[in-house]
């Protein structure tokens, strides 16, 4: 089965994110699917989507966000066929585990699974880079008995069976464990073998007792959860006939009567629930964790944070670094004025003629930059020509030995004289800010993406007292190992009516500008693409002072305290649990409730230390793909981000 690229990346839907890990789980999950779609029409054997994934076909031709296997259902008669053949079709790679097959078997559901886990190429382009074990659920239906006194004396035996499993469960063989045993081996006139594990057998002789009236042509049931819990009963006409819908470009078979299959399990299932917690959400979490131990320190997809991460070395770009001349300018002349009021004439003139030395390299620094006809340029120009009027005039009182002869008037106009270059280098200050306006680099990676940061881009354009870059980066595609695709630039679908700057032909060493906005945090944790390792967030902060990160997406809000919301906010690892975070001067999240759902599961990660300090460099002024609604959206997030940038 071939998927799109584009089928693989993260994203957001109904509200829910979604890592590109899963995507790969859930395209290794198709590729078993399509070999058991293969054998099933190669012998005649029907099936059916179920579950979850029928809910997803049904309701949106697609996966549902939270779901993360594949689940079909076969009736027992066409469940035997393909038991009899699926060891000899299956790949080798692929197994099929049963009670039939596998003795220490414990579970209804039978699983077609990819057994090997690791990084063999073959195996990982097959089943679409996903180095995890992945299996396919299928469900058996059986039906039930059309008297419902046969169907009482199930619940009893039913009981039996769930009594003996909870002691078995609890490792206690006593003498209630024997005496139960010995009562359901004489009513059903069987014998246990007690030299082995009991629970399989358990489970291996009420699968007999699920199709004890297989054939009669009563309602269907999923036997594992009805017997126990009274529900998933089905009417047999829902399964009489088969639909086919498109499902990932393949015709998925669903039995005609969903609706009554769907509302039997999920009640109005066109109401999406992000029920069930995390638990054991994602399927591929234990099996993440036993690769990380295997290969040590060759895993390379996790990230540990450092609080070295979280410093950040001063850049002195050149806009800093002459608005703080002409800052020390004004401390000189503080000197200077100081030195006369102690009648230090030679003093004076000394300092004024360092300023002018000053100056001049500054003028003829920014002349370099920005060309002789800037505003500044002028200004300087008359800031020393009133130095030079303080020189001479002070030039002409040093010959008085007795400063205290001259006249109140002549203090008073040499002082006049001494002020006036100070009022030319607050002209200089706001000249320069005018020459030298804060320039914004700003580094989406994706057209798409751009969405998330062209609000603030219009309002910066807007306002003009900052310089825009944008600058479309590089990125790539990565294979399952973490090895590196091909590499894709999107830099021409960027919308036209901006200027867009080639990344090859910006020196990020020589500009330094003063804020850089990243909207991809995750440097090279992200298992399934990854932005060219030259912009990644440890790189890119060392040449500006403000790094800012903006996320691409919008989430429905997360409480890590509601069970409704545990994948979600299990999920949040994947965005929160990355570099790019602990790096950025500040992140600009979506409201002030996901501030709180980031710093939560940054307490879960690296300590309620590091939470107190990620508290500072988090704002929840909101997103500019939310709009306006209650101070959210754009404006929020274009104030809070012109208060940061103009900060000193």
């Amino acid at each position: 089965m071939k998927l799109e690229r584009e089928f693989f990346y993260d994203e957001v839907r109904d509200g829910f994110y979604i890592p590109g890990i899963m995507k790969r789980a859930w395209g290794a999950g198709l590729t078993i699917l399509s070999e058991v779609d293969r054998i099933c029409k190669k012998y005649n054997i029907p099936y059916y989507a179920f579950g979850g994934t029928l809910i997803g076909a049904v309701r949106d031709r697609q996966f549902i966000p939270w779901d993360d296997d594949i689940d079909i259902c076969m009736k027992r008669e066409d469940f035997q066929r393909f038991c009899r053949i699926v060891k000899e079709e299956l790949p080798e790679e692929l197994g099929f585990r049963f009670f039939g097959f596998d003795k220490d078997h414990t579970n209804f559901t039978s699983v077609v699974d990819k057994k090997h886990m690791g990084f063999q190429s073959a195996m990982l382009r097959k089943y679409k880079e996903y180095p995890y074990a992945v299996t396919l659920d299928i469900f058996v239906l059986d039906e039930l008995a059309n008297n419902p006194e046969d169907e009482e004396y199930r619940k009893i035996l039913f009981k039996m069976f769930t009594d003996i499993h909870e002691i078995i469960k609890k490792r206690k063989k006593s003498k209630l464990l024997w005496r139960e045993l010995t009562e359901i081996e004489s009513l059903l006139k069987i014998q246990f073998d007690r030299e082995r594990p009991l629970e399989p057998q358990l489970y291996f002789i009420m699968d007999q007792i699920f199709q004890e009236f297989n054939g009669g042509g009563g309602d269907f049931a999923l036997m594992g959860t009805y017997a126990f819990e009274g529900r998933l009963r089905y009417p047999h006409s829902a399964f009489d006939k088969t639909k086919f819908i498109s499902f990932y470009q393949m015709q998925l078979p669903i039995p005609e009567g969903y609706d009554e299959v769907l509302r039997t399990e999920f009640g109005d299932y066109h109401k999406k629930v992000k029920a069930g917690g995390e638990h054991t959400y994602p399927s591929f979490k234990g099996y993440e964790k036993q690769l990380r131990e295997e290969y040590k320190d060759k895993w390379i997809f996790t990230y540990h944070f450092s609080e070295e991460d979280l410093e950040h070395p001063v850049v002195g770009n050149f806009r800093n670094l002459i608005i703080r001349t002409v800052e020390e300018f004004t401390g000189l002349h503080k000197e200077l004025y100081y030195n006369y009021t102690k009648r230090d004439i030679p003093g004076c003139l000394s300092d004024i003629s360092n300023l002018q030395e000053q100056a001049i390299v500054l003028g003829k620094a920014i002349e370099r930059k920005k060309g002789e006809q800037a505003v500044s340029i002028s200004i300087i120009e008359q800031y020393c020509e009133a130095l030079y009027q303080a020189y001479m005039a002070l030039s002409e009182v040093l010959p008085v030995e007795d400063l205290s002869i001259l006249s109140a008037t002549v203090h008073k106009e040499l002082k006049q004289t001494l002020k006036k270059p100070l009022s030319y280098l607050k002209k200089l200050r706001l000249a320069l800010e005018k020459d030298f306006k804060r320039q914004v680099v700003f580094l989406p990676h994706s057209a798409k993406h751009f969405e998330s940061l062209r609000p603030l881009v219009d309002a910066l354009l807007e306002a003009g007292d900052t310089e825009c870059k944008i600058i479309p980066i590089p990125y790539y595609d990565r294979y399952g190992d973490g090895s590196l695709k091909e590499m894709h630039y999107e830099g021409d679908d960027f919308p036209k009516e901006y200027e867009i700057t080639d990344y090859r032909h910006y020196n990020f060493e020589a500009e330094l500008p003063d804020c850089i906005v990243i909207n991809s945090p995750y440097d090279q944790f992200n298992q399934v693409w990854t932005v060219d390792p030259a912009f990644y967030s440890r790189e890119i902060k060392k040449y500006t002072n403000k790094l800012v990160y903006i996320p691409w997406f919008v989430t429905d809000e997360i409480n890590p305290k509601d069970e409704e919301d545990g994948k979600a906010f299990y999920n949040m690892k994947y965005y929160v649990e990355v570099p790019g975070i602990f790096h950025s001067d500040l992140s600009i999240v979506q409201s002030e409730g996901m501030k709180k759902a980031y710093l939560s599961k940054i307490s879960q990660f690296a300590g309620t230390a590091v939470r107190k300090k990620m508290s500072k460099k988090i704002s929840g002024a909101g997103s500019c793909l939310l709009g306006e609604k209650e101070g959210k959206g754009s404006k929020g997030v274009v104030e809070r981000f012109r208060r940061f940038l103009f900060k000193a």
